[in-house]
């Protein structure tokens, strides 16, 4: 496996984390209840941390071409295509298994709407997150947030004149004050009581999942404070890089242990409306000080760095493909996205989900990711 120089370890250690929360928490759909209760309490969104890191490397590379002078329709549409050629090529493989492995094995499950993941629109107005294909609803957002945010700006620097770096702040500025008022109209809207029984609080939670949670444009901030914070990083390099961004670190790590053990907690304006943003600041003050941790230390930087490498597919296929059409349905014929298989060797499921998902996104990163992001890279040479 090739590992390029230029990697930057904190920024691996973050999608390290990220990725471990992610898996962890589907893992448990193979645990009895027994586990999950001692591992439920130490699970965090990692994909609020995946957002924020998007936003950042993607900000990044967006600037630099915004300041090359390279605003232009060739720009940007080279930029879109450098994108899709790394995301694209290994979603659209595992979406084409699911559809074929659910048509043949599982046609009673197969979606009626198959076709929205394909324009990523299953979940842009109001869809909640399904069954099929359940990880592609983040996909949705990163997608959305190429191709919107980018013509934004580059629509604003045409119309405004107004410099590409004010620009860039206020479209970052704009678009965390409307997303964040969104998620303020629609949890008032809803009029969530303010001693709400276990049925009311069951119809919010589900309210959240279908409105908020899992949809496009109320999830959309979290990656604008990954651009913002790239904005930072190339506008104001010596703060970006002062020693007292370990400060920033502890305050980030205090912020990611509020928005878990504290204000996850409670339903109200704090939690629904102002955790996302928390969960994304946390992230956000971590960013300084782990950009700036070039290189790992020991031996077990590389195993960080080699799950990092193959996350992206990692998150496609863990739980959708590995649990869902291998473990519960090819190995046991028991479809089913809630229980756990019965039995008392349940742990001999639960390793062969990791291994199987090490295994697969390995396989997938060497045939699909790499050979097309050298493609990509060979087109730009």
């Amino acid at each position: 496996m090739e590992i390029a120089e230029n990697r930057v370890f904190g920024l691996d250690i973050l999608r390290f984390i990220a990725i471990f929360m992610v898996l962890l928490g589907h893992s448990l759909i193979l645990a009895p209840q027994s586990v999950k209760k001692v591992v439920n309490p130490f699970l965090y969104d990692g994909v609020a941390i995946f957002f924020v890191l998007s936003g950042f490397l993607i900000g990044g590379i967006l600037l630099k071409v915004l300041n090359k002078g390279a605003a232009s329709w060739s720009g940007l549409i080279d930029f879109w295509k450098r994108r899709w050629m790394r995301t694209l090529p290994v979603y659209l493989f595992v979406l084409l298994y699911l559809l074929i492995y659910t048509g043949l094995v599982l046609p009673e499950k197969f979606p009626s709407e198959w076709y929205r993941f394909f324009f990523f629109i299953q979940n842009i107005f109001g869809h909640h997150r399904p069954g099929f294909f359940a990880e592609a609803w983040s996909l949705s957002i990163e997608e959305w947030f190429y191709l919107s945010v980018p013509l934004l700006i580059f629509g604003a620097l045409i119309i405004f004149k107004t410099g590409t770096k004010n620009t860039i702040l206020a479209v970052c500025l704009l678009i965390i004050g409307l997303v964040t008022w969104y998620r303020y109209h629609l949890y008032y809207q809803y009029g969530f009581p303010n001693h709400p029984n276990p049925l009311q609080i069951k119809q919010f939670q589900d309210f959240l999942n279908k409105e908020i949670e899992y949809q496009v444009i109320p999830r959309l901030d979290a990656i604008m404070y990954g651009v913002l914070a790239a904005y930072i990083a190339f506008y104001y390099p010596k703060w970006w890089s002062q020693k007292w961004n370990f400060v920033l670190l502890l305050l980030g790590v205090f912020l990611l242990f509020y928005t878990k053990f504290h204000m996850g907690k409670t339903y109200g304006p704090l939690n629904n409306i102002w955790s996302p943003s928390l969960k994304s600041l946390a992230v956000f003050f971590m960013l300084p000080f782990m950009a700036n941790l070039k290189k790992g230390f020991g031996k077990w930087t590389i195993w960080v760095t080699f799950f990092s490498l193959i996350s992206y597919s990692m998150y496609l296929i863990n739980l959708n493909v590995v649990i869902m059409t291998i473990i519960k349905q090819t190995i046991h014929g028991n479809y089913s996205s809630k229980k756990m298989i019965p039995g008392d060797l349940w742990y001999l499921d639960y390793a062969l989900f990791w291994l199987l998902t090490v295994v697969i996104s390995f396989v997938l990163y060497q045939l699909i990711e790499v050979p097309f992001m050298k493609m990509r890279d060979k087109k730009k040479a």
